[in-house]
């Protein structure tokens, strides 16, 4: 995923929105992008000036929308006719989703699938899709469900840019505080090891 990070970013200094939105859309869709990553570094690019941050939201928030909306109505046109004909209808865990029996459950689904979501959202709204969610059911909850989530992902970014602007050796302190800390617990632990082995 990291490798895949570095040229997104590249892409979102030079096309800016359109780079956020192709990214957020596609990842909405199907493919695993770290959309949420991305969104992260976008937060610490506008607290830079970079890019601004209320349209970076509302082009995230547009297009994961857009991206599940896809998935929702592929699935309510298509999904039955794709189910019976690869004959996943027979498989047993299959018969509550055929009974819609979930459908109360969709709700809380929608708002909980945050970076479960980068791999777990378009199964989700293909589901929701394919046992009938009411759509503005699916659309109010997934809206609400996308402006959390981008909105976190912007915010701590645009956090972590000002704080690495104001105190530039913070992070760095941070971290290397934390690595001493895992260090320390480590070896403590091999002490009580080797002490309880020759005691």
């Amino acid at each position: 995923m990291d490798a895949l990070l570095t040229p997104i970013l590249s892409y979102v200094l030079l096309y800016k929105y359109i780079a956020i939105f192709f990214v957020v859309y596609t990842g909405a869709v199907i493919i695993p992008w770290p959309a949420n990553a991305m969104l992260l570094a976008v937060g610490a690019f506008a607290s830079q000036g970079f890019i601004g941050f209320w349209t970076s939201l509302a082009v995230a928030v547009v297009a994961n929308c857009l991206g599940d909306l896809t998935d929702y109505g592929i699935a309510r046109k298509f999904g039955e006719r794709f189910i019976h004909r690869l004959k996943i209808d027979k498989v047993r865990f299959f018969y509550p989703l055929e009974k819609k029996s979930f459908i109360t459950d969709a709700r809380g689904d929608r708002l909980l699938s945050p970076d479960s979501r980068d791999r777990w959202s378009s199964i989700a709204n293909f589901l929701a899709g394919f046992v009938e969610v009411p759509f503005m059911t699916f659309l109010w909850f997934d809206f609400l469900g996308n402006v959390i989530e981008p909105f976190g992902a912007l915010t701590l970014g645009y956090a972590v840019g000002i704080i690495g602007v104001i105190f530039p050796n913070l992070l760095s302190l941070i971290a290397g505080i934390f690595a001493a800390a895992i260090l320390l617990f480590v070896l403590a632990r091999i002490y009580r090891r080797m002490m309880r082995k020759y005691s």
